[in-house]
């Protein structure tokens, strides 16, 4: 019998996934991850994400359910240093990160892997919907079979050595579903809500967290000033809302200049743009210095995934063309390529041509 570790974070996606794997015969054995102290991010204690004390509990109620081990795994030092600081240094550099791709990557994996091998068992499996397809030995992440709850974005930096050893029980199936088979499991978690996007952002959002908010110019696309903000790092890239600007066509956010401690807004349509650059790349395919890769780039978890030209850089910054201009380009976040359904790989946006 096959045993696999399972990440649980209480929630119905994981909890399913769980169920999923000891019905087709594997030995299961959870796991829950403690990343962060509440208090230390002056969270309530109530709240409802991963750490919460109402999220381990459901973890382990789960578990029990399910009749398997179950271990709590604390990592709050590597979480801080690795994606909350990261997330903090970014938003005041004027990106906008993606800290589950960096947990994803430096913590989930690595420690599942890590703590697999301890305990014996050959794989991993957590509760994201999305597939590995082998092809004679090579293992590639396919895009969810349903679109709609399609995870595969915040996966595209793991590494291709763990993929072999990796299981995603959910991939073909509906949310709706899902939680159809955790009532069936009899399992609580099947009328958990939907768990919010970061799970260590607190109730006063991004600015409370990160700090260092400073009140600059917001200045239109001829640099004239036009209005004031109340800190970069209450704004993104694409925004509308509170900008608190009187002016006959809507304005968003163009541009957040750090080194001006400035704002450039405009209209919409000044929004959409062609060409871009990554860094930190990630390929699990072969690739070699100059070439051009035709296939489709997603460039946030909500867009529609659009044709474009991939010219690769190793050691230097790799460019994106899209064919079609597209809406908000943000330096900071993921860039993500695809063949269709296959996960090409991808890297962080750092730079707007």
């Amino acid at each position: 019998m096959s045993s696999v570790l399972v990440a649980i974070s209480g929630g119905v996606d994981s909890s399913v996934a769980a169920a999923l794997l000891k019905d087709n015969g594997y030995d299961v054995i959870g796991i829950t991850f403690k990343h962060f102290d509440l208090d230390e991010l002056s969270l309530d204690g109530s709240t409802k994400n991963c750490c919460s004390l109402e999220s381990l509990s459901s973890a382990r109620k789960v578990c029990s359910v399910l009749n398997i081990p179950h271990y709590v795994i604390g990592r709050t030092d590597q979480f801080k240093e690795l994606v909350i600081d990261h997330f903090k240094e970014s938003y005041l550099k004027g990106n906008t990160p993606n800290p589950c791709t960096r947990c994803n990557s430096l913590i989930r994996w690595p420690e599942m892997i890590h703590l697999a091998d301890n305990l014996g068992a050959e794989y991993v499996a957590t509760g994201h919907y999305a597939n590995i397809v082998e092809d004679q030995g090579h293992f590639m992440i396919h895009k969810a079979k349903y679109s709609a709850k399609d995870q595969s974005y915040a996966l595209w930096a793991l590494n291709a050595e763990y993929l072999k050893r990796t299981l995603f029980p959910n991939g073909g199936y509906t949310k709706e579903r899902i939680r159809e088979l955790a009532a069936d499991h009899k399992l609580s978690s099947a009328f958990c809500p939907e768990s919010q996007d970061i799970c260590f952002i607190p109730e006063g959002g991004y600015a409370d967290l990160v700090g260092g908010a400073v009140p600059g110019d917001i200045v239109n696309e001829e640099e004239q000033i036009v209005g004031r903000h109340k800190g970069l790092v209450h704004y993104t890239v694409g925004q509308r809302r509170g900008l608190g600007i009187s002016n006959p066509e809507s304005l968003y956010v163009l541009k957040i200049d750090k080194e001006n401690n400035r704002l450039v807004a405009g209209p919409e349509r000044l929004l959409f743009k062609s060409e871009f650059e990554v860094t930190e790349t990630n390929w699990f395919i072969e690739i070699c210095d100059d070439d051009l890769i035709k296939c489709q780039a997603k460039i946030r978890y909500r867009h529609q995934p659009a044709d474009c030209t991939v010219k690769v850089k190793s050691n230097q910054k790799t460019q994106v063309i899209f064919d079609e201009p597209q809406r908000a380009i943000t330096p900071g976040q993921s860039a993500v390529f695809y063949n269709s359904k296959a996960l090409l790989g991808g890297g962080v946006i750092d730079k707007v041509i």
